[in-house]
């Protein structure tokens, strides 16, 4: 008997008890399915969380006066900012830079006061560097027509119950460490996925935080935008050999956000491989069920000439077939799933004030390379051979005479 017709034997050995390998094919496909859209989902989650938080809050790459970092003062102000600016602008990786003057202070309204991080920004600048300005719920982005406008989040709305166009008042040190406060008009009110961020930023415009600052060029902080975010590192170096500030990429910034974003992927393969090895079982138990239901007909194949080597290679086809019928179906359902899903993305609404606690958005749109689904097949082969090897070295250990004779 050659290795096609050995071959040709498997599969018919598969469908002779339909009922039971259609279960298991079932369970492999679902199994599959189930184990990428799973993957799929928290890739998804987790690039967006990146996404959000890089468009967001963090930038790809920061620039502060290293003093700035370890003590948050308004005096720590970046060295020679102008000409960084013309650096930063001859730099061909670097698409957009926003330069800030950052303050911690008081938020004060006729309610209540709390303690928040106000950013003066360059409006134009800043819209190019961040995506806050689509998330307003009310008003506009700092109207130029009002003077001094502030653009808060809507948790510290809430906080210190807060309308358009509400009187707040922001008190802060300045550049001389005297205490100094000033009057803003509310003219828009934004919402990020980020609940924290909404309740501790105020945004205002840098010409206006300066003037009470004392000091019309203070820049704190240099937000940096590059062409690819994965070189954030290697951009980062060339800009430091230009200045003698920190300049840090956003994994420095976030060593959290770089952990999550190193770790994704081997996350994502140990979640799979649970899966696989847990249906390894379920399949090893289906091949001794049928291999002890045929101890009368391996028997007689043994006694006809049929070899250890052929028979434990159709044990092993047998079980091949069960795994790789069901596997195509469910990595196409798995595909079909995330890729609708990615376009029109799952609602999570209901968890919404939960998810923001973290950062987290409440739409969330799966997401899966291909790459991925290449490696699940083969991981499947892999560990259906393993898996057909204890079946297979079962039915060699039949002697031929005991099993013919076996009722």
């Amino acid at each position: 008997m050659n290795t096609w017709s050995i071959i040709r034997l498997s599969w018919k050995n598969v469908w002779r008890n339909p009922v039971r390998s259609s279960v298991v094919i079932a369970s492999v496909m679902l199994a599959i399915w189930s184990g990428v859209f799973i993957v799929g989902f928290m890739n998804g989650m987790t690039l967006q969380f990146k996404n959000d938080q890089l468009d967001n809050y963090t930038s790809h790459i920061q620039i502060h006066n290293r003093e700035y970092i370890d003590e948050i003062m308004p005096s720590h102000t970046i060295h020679d900012a102008d000409a960084l600016e013309s650096e930063l602008r001859a730099m061909p990786f670097v698409e957009a830079f926003s330069m800030r003057s950052v303050v911690n202070g008081l938020a004060s309204s006729a309610n209540n006061t709390y303690g928040v991080v106000i950013s003066g920004v360059d409006v134009t600048q800043e819209t190019q560097v961040t995506a806050i300005h689509t998330f307003l719920t009310e008003g506009d982005y700092l109207d130029a027509s009002v003077r001094n406008p502030v653009l808060i989040g809507t948790d510290l709305a809430q906080r210190l119950s807060l309308t358009l166009r509400s009187r707040i008042i922001l008190t802060f040190q300045d550049i001389e460490g005297n205490i100094t406060a000033g009057a803003f008009r509310v003219t828009g009110i934004y919402r990020t996925p980020n609940t924290s961020y909404n309740e501790r930023h105020v945004v205002v415009r840098s010409a206006d935080l300066n003037r009470l600052l004392g000091a019309e060029n203070a820049v704190h902080e240099i937000a940096i935008k590059v062409d690819d975010f994965s070189r954030a590192d290697e951009y980062a170096r060339s800009i430091a050999v230009v200045t003698a500030d920190s300049v840090r990429s956003w994994g420095a910034i976030s060593p959290t956000l770089r952990y999550l974003d190193s770790n994704m992927a081997v996350s994502m393969y140990i979640i799979i491989i649970i899966i696989v090895v847990a249906l390894c079982f379920g399949i090893v138990n289906t091949m001794l069920m049928a291999v002890l239901d045929r101890t009368q007909e391996l028997g007689m194949l043994r006694a006809i000439g049929l070899n250890k080597r052929r028979t434990f290679l159709m044990i092993m086809t047998e079980t091949l077939f069960l795994t790789m019928v069901g596997a195509p179906f469910g990595l196409f359902l798995s595909w079909i799933s995330i890729y609708w899903l990615g376009i029109t993305g799952i609602d999570l609404s209901m968890f919404s004030e939960g998810l923001e606690m973290y950062g987290f958005s409440s739409m969330v749109y799966p997401a899966l390379s291909l790459e991925y689904y290449l490696n699940v097949v083969g991981l499947m082969f892999f560990a259906t051979l393993f898996a057909s090897i204890f079946p297979s070295l079962k039915a060699l250990k039949l002697n031929p005479v005991e099993a013919i004779r076996k009722v």
